[in-house]
């Protein structure tokens, strides 16, 4: 039986993060470098076995050493490995053996998109068994152990107990043992810590002032002009190619062309929707512009990685920027009691 860890989120996306930095920092370093090959005589050494010789070392950490510590190294150690590894997948869906065929980036966006859906799922927030709460609380204990337990730790450990089964004999006298822990003092706030405080209550006084409704309406609005600008530019610039559509020539890169165009329109609109929700609930209207940016990352940055390969990358960037600013927006609205609806995922 499998029973989930309620840390599983933190770590998965750990490797997800490492994965996709240690692909970057290989593609520039080799672009840097001028892709040198290391090896000699007939032999050539690829990378793609470094990656899967960092993998092999995650799952020995993972099966040989016990503790939170060890599952974090791991996912880092995994996912650097896995983006090495990923990075040659040209090389072993050509014939030729060619690492710079085109559409591999593309390809390559699309199975970080599936792990990244994959992850989401299985770290969903749902309720869950009270064995698995205990086990989670059971693993709180590692603190105790290495006396580097703090009163956080310990509430959460509570918190995680309060959720099993409470006339079960195990829930008990995992609790008693936690209230007997000698803690340590708790560690003074980190930096990051502190400016997330702050930013918390700008953000109260923000939705206090009578100019923020105004100013967000226009910030959604500009947002749909320049979707609605960067879909007629795009159009404007590729007017040949899209004209070869309606020929019957059309080739691999007409057909990323008019899908990147209709993935645009489709997240514009959600992106108009935001802005018409807004008079109604910010909340709406925030899931409804999170909404345009999924659309941007998951189908229309997939179709320009497969025309353009590390040209998309400034756009990648930018959308993600803009969905840790929403995603951090709508965790504030719940804080606040805002939120009305369902979110996407």
């Amino acid at each position: 039986m499998f029973n989930r860890n309620v840390r599983a989120r933190e770590l998965l996306e750990l490797f997800l993060l490492s994965a996709i930095g240690s692909l970057l920092a290989v593609r520039f370093y080799l672009h840097l470098t001028g892709y040198p090959q290391l090896g000699g005589g007939g032999l050539h050494i690829a990378h793609m076995l470094w990656g899967g010789l960092l993998m092999a070392g995650a799952n020995i950490l993972m099966l040989g050493y016990i503790g939170v510590r060890i599952q974090r190294l791991a996912a880092l150690i995994g996912g650097i490995g896995f983006g090495i590894f990923i990075d040659e997948l040209g090389k072993f869906i050509t014939s030729d053996n060619n690492y710079f065929f085109r559409p591999t980036i593309g390809i390559i966006y699309a199975i970080f998109v599936i792990l990244y859906l994959t992850f989401n799922f299985l770290s969903r927030q749902q309720k869950l068994t009270s064995r698995e709460y205990q086990l989670n609380a059971l693993v709180q204990l590692e603190e105790a152990i290495t006396h580097d337990m703090d009163p956080a730790e310990k509430a959460r450990a509570h918190d995680l107990l309060a959720r099993a089964n409470q006339r079960s004999h195990l829930t008990q006298q995992l609790r008693s043992v936690i209230n007997d822990v000698e803690l340590v003092p708790e560690n003074t706030p980190h930096n990051i810590t502190i400016l997330l405080r702050k930013l918390d209550e700008l953000y109260t006084r923000f939705w206090q002032s009578r100019t923020s409704h105004p100013l967000v309406r226009t910030f959604f609005i500009v947002e749909s002009l320049v979707f609605a600008f960067a879909v007629s530019w795009g159009i404007f610039l590729n007017l040949d190619d899209i004209k070869q559509l309606f020929t019957g020539m059309a080739d691999y890169n007409h057909w990323m062309i008019l899908c990147q165009v209709v993935a645009s329109l489709v997240a514009a609109s959600f992106a108009l929707a935001g802005a018409v929700y807004l008079t109604r609930s910010r909340a709406v209207a925030f899931e409804q512009f999170r909404r345009a940016t999924l659309i941007n990352l998951f189908l229309t940055q997939f179709f320009v990685f497969s025309r353009v390969a590390f040209g998309a990358l400034p756009g990648f960037v930018f959308n993600v920027a803009i969905l840790l600013l929403i995603t951090y927006v709508i965790h504030l609205e719940r804080r606040h009691g805002a939120v009305q609806t369902q979110p996407l995922e």
